[in-house]
């Protein structure tokens, strides 16, 4: 069996620390699947044809492109779009604590942190609107899909209102040739794929059965003897973890976007919103590159296909509830004409560790047209830091 992550252990040792949490919680049932491998695969077949030809209806000379309001720089409305982020393993109560009092200052939308600091930063942020968000499965995603439950179960207990989970993208791109770009991890361990992690998360459990057929991926269609990957797998973890996480409690999925291809983004953009979660998000930060505007633009146009009755989709969106799924840009996004970038290309939040600057050049850029000083924000090292990896 493959030796745990260096975040595997991390999460690990919170609960060991926290002993009594899972009987305080109670049991954890995971999802039955929804459809066969072959009917997901038809349905996603669909959903890619349709949004790749309006993606590139909308590139072409003469398209509407896409290009959306984005608040003004400075604003309380753009501090809105902030989840202001730090989730190094080797984070410090004082760090945790300035994130906070940033975010306070600010008015961000969210701090976003690892599992063993939620509770101090509720207690940090009370009297504020400033909501704590937690990583589940991050950085890798290739979790036991029962240990995401865990986690995530306990981030809502101490007091989390949304949750960014990892996909496990492995499962889609098993197949995939390697790549000749270079990945930075900040974890010491290889962020390898294990088959071990992999075959865990599709072993049954709470009476549900065993996950059958290959996890591999071969192109928009599975052709007659081609191996479909293991949507099936894909979708009962996260309809496991939006049944034990029910509304108002916001599921973000981060895809991983620079380890898949176009096809594989929308594939995890459907299955995403046929488990009714309220964000699909590119990147950890911590796996080769983040946020890009084409992959922005792409989800962009998925989340809105998906979760809209059009003649497109034969008006039957794929989300219910009446609610579009939104777009999460993060990792990368250090200043302000990247953030503007981003949120132009429809993107509603962006994950940032560099919220304080960003904030701060929004200032500048409004006060040059006034001809007012501007007044000096905070600084700390959080959002100075820019360390490969990370957001």
């Amino acid at each position: 069996m493959a030796h745990p992550t260096e975040s595997e252990t991390y999460i690990r040792d919170f609960f060991a620390a926290n002993s009594p949490l899972d009987k305080e919680l109670g049991e954890i049932d995971i999802m039955t699947g929804r459809y066969t491998n072959e009917e997901w695969a038809k349905q996603i077949a669909e959903t890619q044809r349709k949004v790749l030809a309006e993606v590139q209806e909308r590139g072409s000379e003469g398209g509407r492109g896409w290009k959306y309001p984005a608040p003004k720089a400075a604003s309380t409305e753009f501090a809105k779009t902030i989840d202001h982020t730090v989730l190094k393993l080797d984070t410090k109560e004082a760090q945790i604590d300035s994130l906070c009092a940033e975010a306070r200052v600010a008015n961000f939308k969210s701090v976003c942190v690892r599992l063993p600091w939620v509770q101090r930063c509720v207690n940090n942020l009370k009297g504020t609107d400033v909501v704590v968000a937690c990583v589940v499965g991050f950085h890798e995603g290739t979790q036991d899909t029962y240990e995401k439950l865990r986690e995530a179960r306990a981030a809502v207990a101490a007091g989390a209102a949304e949750l960014d989970l990892v996909l496990n993208y492995s499962i889609l791109t098993k197949h995939n040739k390697p790549s000749s770009a270079s990945t930075v991890s900040q974890n010491s361990t290889t962020d390898t794929i294990t088959a071990a992690n992999t075959a865990a998360n599709s072993r049954p459990r709470a009476g549900t059965a065993a996950t059958e057929g290959p996890y591999s991926v071969g192109g928009p269609v599975a052709e007659e003897g081609e191996d479909i990957p293991d949507y099936s797998a894909i979708y009962k973890e996260l309809a496991s973890i939006r049944a034990l996480c029910p509304n108002p409690t916001v599921i973000k999925l981060i895809l991983e976007t620079s380890q898949l291809t176009d096809y594989q983004i929308l594939a995890a953009a459907h299955l995403a919103a046929s488990a009714n979660l309220d964000f699909i998000k590119t990147s950890t930060g911590f796996n080769g590159p983040g946020a890009t505007l084409p992959h922005v633009q792409l989800m962009v146009s998925a989340a809105e296909h998906l979760s809209t009755k059009t003649k497109s989709n034969g008006g039957s969106p794929v989300r219910g509830g009446g609610r579009k799924m939104e777009v999460k840009a993060s990792g990368g996004i250090r200043d302000l004409e990247s953030a503007r970038k981003m949120l132009e290309a429809g993107a509603t939040r962006l994950g940032t560790s560099s919220g304080v600057w960003i904030m701060q050049e929004g200032r500048s850029v409004e006060a040059e047209g006034t001809g007012q000083e501007v007044r000096p924000g905070m600084t700390t090292r959080l959002y100075t830091d820019n360390s490969v990896g990370g957001y």
